[in-house]
């Protein structure tokens, strides 16, 4: 009995090892050595750097009373720290930056701005908010746009539950078009050489121009490339920087100005974000663009009114024009929507050259009068009517004249109606900033401003003349644009 329990021990025993013996020899053969295990160099290996530059502080021109007006009223794919630091290189220069969020207008912003700045909207600037940008570039107004693939909308069809994108320039083209530049769905991707990612790029090619001037090396992190028609090509990939629509490059453009040399046009912003404004010569980029945005000479027209005068204004009333109550009380309308600006007004018979006028009278011939009037070549020998260059003749019962001139030493404001009792309605017009009544073209309007039933012959070009309402909106330039196609 013993002996069977013995057995059974050594049965048991056999059961259990016998396996894991015979595994042993069929995976391992010989005996376990222990090979060692060859461990990177850590103390070696070096992290790639992008290139940091520490360029010596540039000396900077102040600039006063420039105004700087940032769009913030189309959904702007943005937050305010992203620009802080572009905005400080505004404001060490002496301008004020505003932000448009739609309060006042646009057509009120863009009377007195110096530049006025757009970031990757995701709405639609309506046909007239086109226009009145068109009007402000064409009156010197800077324009920079900055556009960024990293910064579409995308939204969800709940339907079928499938996913679309609307990049930035879909909502940027139509505000570019007229100046001849569009900027491409697409994004830029160099795999030869970048900095950490394929579409961080390096650039090292630019277009003669001040804005590129003493720059060796920028870097765009997420860049739509553009074309232009008439422009000067700033920043441009070398062969190797493609393009996502094509994957072909050599040659394509990452920022453009216009052929006004007005409008400015980056594929990307990222480069103004901290730390990517560090990165080679990205804050020299970020100092040149501010140059440019308060370089610009707004040139006022008279719808800019009150925004017309640069320095305090004397009223000059002339002939045998009498302020009195009437005109008194119109006139202290229009010195609060003056000094609202910051200008003083003044009432100085014989100003001297140091201020800007605002001119009174009636429409006459008179000796006091007429040096006001010889810039405007006007026609007033018949005592009937009065002609205006470009607009024809016109009765003079009735009409209302603004006349306005700007030099570089002062600017002259010149109000006229035909009968001393219609002046004050023009004066209470203008101070209310209200020239429905009037046709306006940049420097001379004429308002109906009494009941005499004025009349006009001539040229028919007086009846299409552009007013204040905003003419509807047909694009100069009709960019081609490939249809993305996806990376393999």
């Amino acid at each position: 009995m013993e002996i069977l329990k013995r057995n059974r021990y050594w049965i048991a025993m056999v059961v259990l090892i016998l396996p894991a013996l015979l595994r042993g020899v069929w995976f391992y053969h010989g005996l376990p050595s222990h090979s060692k295990v060859e461990q990177p160099d850590y103390a070696a290996n070096v992290l790639p750097q992008p290139p940091v530059s520490t360029p010596a502080p540039e000396n900077v021109t102040l600039t006063s009373g420039k105004v700087v007006v940032l769009d913030d009223n189309h959904s702007n794919q943005f937050v305010p720290s992203e620009v802080e630091n572009f905005i400080s290189e505004l404001t060490k220069r002496g301008a004020r930056v505003e932000v448009d969020t739609g309060d006042p207008s646009l057509f009120t912003r863009l009377r007195y701005a110096s530049a006025y700045l757009i970031f990757s909207p995701s709405t639609y600037f309506s046909a007239e908010e086109v226009n009145q940008l068109k009007a402000f570039v064409s009156q010197g107004g800077r324009l920079i746009v900055f556009a960024d693939p990293t910064r579409g909308l995308t939204s969800i069809d709940y339907s079928t539950g499938s996913t679309y994108s609307k990049p930035d320039v879909d909502y940027l083209n139509p505000v570019l078009a007229p100046y001849g530049v569009a900027v491409n769905k697409d994004y830029l991707y160099n795999l030869d050489k970048h900095e950490g990612n394929f579409r961080n790029i390096f650039f090292t090619q630019f277009g003669r121009h001040a804005l590129t001037d003493g720059l060796s090396q920028v870097v765009f992190y997420g860049a739509h490339s553009m074309q232009t028609e008439g422009g000067t090509p700033l920043i441009l990939g070398d062969a190797k920087t493609l393009s996502s629509n094509t994957d072909a490059g050599g040659g394509l453009v990452a920022a453009a100005l216009s052929g006004n040399g007005n409008v400015l046009v980056f594929g990307d912003f990222s480069f103004l974000v901290p730390p990517y404004n560090t990165v080679a010569d990205n804050n020299l980029l970020i100092g040149r663009i501010a140059d440019f945005a308060l370089s610009g000479s707004h040139t006022h027209v008279i719808a800019d009114f009150p925004y017309v005068f640069d320095r305090t204004v004397s009223v000059v009333p002339t002939g045998k024009l009498q302020l009195g109550t009437d005109i008194l009380g119109s006139l202290a309308s229009l010195q609060k929507a003056i000094e609202e600006t910051d200008i003083k007004l003044e009432f100085n018979p014989k100003p001297d050259s140091s201020t800007d006028r605002l001119v009174l009278g009636i429409i006459s011939p008179g000796e006091d009068l007429a040096p006001y009037l010889e810039p405007f070549d006007l026609g007033m020998d018949d005592p009937q009517s009065i002609t205006l260059p470009d607009f024809g003749t016109i009765n003079r019962a009735g009409i209302g004249l603004l006349l306005y001139q700007h030099t570089a030493t002062r600017n002259t404001l010149v109000l006229l109606t035909d009968s001393e009792s219609d002046l004050p309605s023009l004066v209470s017009s203008l101070a209310a900033g209200d020239l429905t009544s009037c046709v306006v073209h940049e420097d001379v309007g004429a308002c109906a401003v009494g009941s005499g039933g004025g009349s006009y012959s001539g040229s028919s070009s007086f009846m299409n003349f552009p007013s204040l309402e905003i003419p509807s909106y047909t694009p100069e330039f009709t960019p081609s644009i490939s249809t993305p196609t996806p990376l393999p």
